[in-house]
């Protein structure tokens, strides 16, 4: 029993680790592939979640053809993280540009630093369940 459990866990942290490592280079790549900008915070609006709500900020930037773009931000917080008028870095998709986001730390760093930590608890999960494993009696009985 604690072997099978050990293996299982063992295997999840290499899949979550794998995960890690793959959302961080897909998060590079899909930064990389879009056009920064300067925008402008000109609202603050709440979202309701299961918790509360929590304030995101509404975007403004302009794009090179001089089209003017305006987005919510899929990240909010409470207290609200930005002000209004505050100058925000933006990236943005050339092909649609509505599919915009606040470039952040934040949004960069999330997925993988989640996968991580939960990579890192199933490890030690599994080594904590081989560990136990290899010094249980019964397990060397023929």
């Amino acid at each position: 029993m604690f072997l099978f459990m050990g293996l299982c866990f063992g295997v999840s942290a290499l899949g979550l680790l794998g995960g890690a490592v793959w959302a961080y280079f897909k998060q590079q790549r899909t930064l990389e592939s879009r056009v920064a900008a300067t925008g402008t915070v000109v609202e603050l609006t709440a979202q309701v979640t299961q918790r509360g709500s929590i304030l995101c900020p509404v975007v403004e930037f302009t794009v090179p053809s001089g089209g003017k773009i305006r987005f919510t931000s899929d990240f909010g917080s409470r207290p609200a993280g930005h002000k209004i008028g505050q100058s925000v870095n933006v990236r943005y998709d050339a092909a649609d540009p509505q599919k915009a986001e606040i470039e952040s730390t934040m949004n960069r760093w999330l997925v993988p630093l989640i996968l991580v930590f939960m990579g890192i608890v199933a490890c030690c999960l599994a080594v904590a369940f081989l560990g136990i494993y290899g010094l249980d009696p019964s397990s060397f009985s023929p």
